[in-house]
């Protein structure tokens, strides 16, 4: 019995030997076809998160979608199904009015940074600097920097002798492969941001900056390279705010936005790039990817909003080589809405202390409304409370002839009773500061001609929303104090400042007049160049938000009454549908 027990191991074990020198063969063949020896890489990709965290509205004190506490819930449930997640971000994540961040910066800058904080429990790989990583200078940047347990990247922002101002990539090793991450920036930081908050910093061009960058990550072993970089869109569909408008060459049109957008160049014209996630203009885009004269290459781009709306996910499978080397055998991308996620109770509890101390600095009463102001992209057809507070508040500020001023969200409004906190910040969403320039009436007109742009030409439409130009930005649209003027948008573009006067006299072209802009405005922002070049007299250390506030304390009561209607839309039909009654 003991022979024969001996007898069937042996044959046993040889018919393992067998069996595995078959399965290695197959291997070796199937390696040769190129078919076995793969492997699964998933990218997961955030971008403009502007201090998001809780599924919160601070201006609101209402539930919303979105933020870090819902992203982690689904970053989890990504690293439980696949051995192999990189999560990245895209920047500007150190700036967001409707956060915990006005709170933080204002009274409890020496706590640890609630962003980095959160990101760090999260498990980021890697984040690329945007350009309100500045806003609150260097020291606090650097600060954040420090606090960080991933990378910070930015391979175009260098110091003046050329050297690195952060590290340009990181690569990330998998075990069996690399993966390499290169960040890029906007250089069009320094036409936005206050020269102190970027000294001694040269923001170079991203192309240039790419095509040195990418051969060394190759040579140091990456498999796999994604650029992250916050820049985005040359061009873009007409209807970008459509998720299935990115999946056709159809109805792409120009941005003029070249200096600070560099998706496409990036795509086009750096070889041994795999994807690359795009940033800065908060669209949501699932993927781009070869098609027409738009994108030449094999790269695939991908954009995931903002806020943390959305996270991009990449699935890219990868294939060993005869050479042994990892090699992109497929992919592709999406955005993930975080609509309806759970919210991560780890995340709600780290950044619970933050939330508490924001909650009661936005509920701060700082003036009473005397009536209902309200917002909307209607409000952009007629003068309003609601911008009037903010030109009000810059003219008294300033003592300037003109202020200039924006609505920057559709969602802003102050009901009759206490103005509060929450009101102006809802109100004024980014850290802005105030600055005073000279220009002539040919630059004035100018540059209402330029807002002029946010409508389409009136032709009977009967609907406000059918005369909105969506392809220029609502926060690109100014209204003017202290001057008066109409728009006539049954007019050609470039034609259509019927009236502007000062003081009830015709705007002469030479004549001259102080101005008051936010930063990003007088330094062309926006495409308001003709701004850029013009004499600076004064800029704040405060910002815009924070005058308003001063502003409105002072006055103590603000409403419709105060609005001194010193500017129409013009032909009469769409005066009469834009204005209440």
């Amino acid at each position: 019995m003991r022979n024969r027990s001996l007898a069937n191991r042996n044959v046993r074990l040889r018919l393992v030997a067998t069996i595995a020198a078959l399965l290695l063969a197959l291997g070796v063949a199937g390696a040769a076809l190129g078919e076995p020896n793969r492997t699964h890489l998933v990218v997961l990709a955030t971008s403009d998160l502007h201090g998001h965290i809780y599924p919160i509205d601070y201006f609101t004190n209402k539930a919303d979608e979105g933020g870090l506490a819902q992203v982690h819930t689904y970053v989890e449930q990504v690293r439980a199904e696949n051995p192999h997640v990189l999560l990245v971000d895209n920047g500007d994540v150190l700036e967001g009015g409707n956060s915990v961040l006005p709170y933080h910066y204002t009274f409890d800058a020496d706590t640890p940074n609630p962003m980095i904080k959160v990101m760090s429990l999260i498990g980021y790989d890697s984040m690329t600097l945007g350009n309100h990583e500045f806003n609150y200078g260097l020291k606090t940047l650097g600060k954040a920097i420090d606090e960080a347990r991933f990378p910070v990247v930015s391979a175009n922002i260098v110091r003046e002798n050329g050297s690195s101002f952060i590290q340009p990539y990181t690569i990330k090793d998998f075990g069996d492969f690399k993966v390499g991450v290169l960040g890029i920036t906007t250089p069009k930081v320094p036409t936005w941001e206050k020269p102190e908050n970027i000294e001694g910093l040269v923001f170079t061009n991203p192309v240039e900056t790419a095509l040195r960058h990418v051969p060394e990550m190759r040579a140091l072993g990456a498999d796999v390279v994604l650029i992250v970089g916050h820049t985005g869109w040359e061009r873009k569909p007409k209807d970008s705010g459509k998720l299935a408008a990115w999946g056709s060459p159809d109805n792409w049109v120009d941005t003029g936005q070249l200096e600070e957008n560099w998706a496409l160049r990036l795509a086009n014209n750096v070889p041994g790039v795999d994807v690359i996630v795009a940033g800065h203009d908060h669209i949501a885009v699932p993927m781009v990817s070869k098609m027409g004269d738009i994108l030449l290459t094999d790269v695939i781009i991908t954009q995931p909003g903002q806020w943390g709306d959305y996270v991009s996910r990449i699935d890219i499978e990868l294939e060993r080589g005869a050479e042994g080397r990892w090699q992109v055998a497929a992919k592709s991308s999406m955005v993930v809405p975080m609509a309806g996620v759970q919210p991560s109770s780890e995340v709600i509890e780290a950044a619970k202390y933050y939330h508490d101390q924001t909650v009661d600095f936005f509920k701060r009463p700082v003036a009473q409304a005397t009536g209902d102001m309200p917002g909307g992209f209607q409000a952009r057809f007629y003068d309003n409370g609601l911008v009037e507070i903010i030109n009000k508040a810059q003219l008294w500020a300033t003592g300037a002839d003109i202020s200039i001023a924006a609505l920057f969200t559709d969602t802003s409004k102050i009901s009759k009773g206490p103005i509060t906190v929450q009101d102006v910040y809802g109100l004024y969403v980014y850290p802005n500061t105030l600055y005073t320039i000279k220009i002539n009436g040919q630059q004035l007109r100018e540059a209402i001609e330029a807002s002029a742009n946010y409508f389409h030409t009136y032709t009977d439409q009967t609907s406000l929303a059918d005369l909105v130009n969506t392809s220029m930005r609502g926060y690109n649209y100014d209204i003017y104090q202290g001057v008066e003027y109409a728009i006539d948008i049954s007019k050609p573009i470039g034609q259509r400042i019927v009236e502007l006067k000062f003081k009830g006299e015709d705007v002469r072209p030479d004549q001259e007049f102080v101005v008051a802009l936010n930063n990003y405005r007088a330094g062309g922002g926006g495409g308001y160049t003709m701004f850029r070049n013009a004499e600076l007299l004064s800029e704040s250390t405060t910002e815009v938000r924070e005058i308003m506030v001063d502003y409105l304390r002072s006055v103590g009561q603000f409403g419709p009454e105060s609005v001194d209607n010193n500017w129409r839309i013009l032909p009469a039909a769409v005066d009469e549908m834009a204005h209440p009654r």
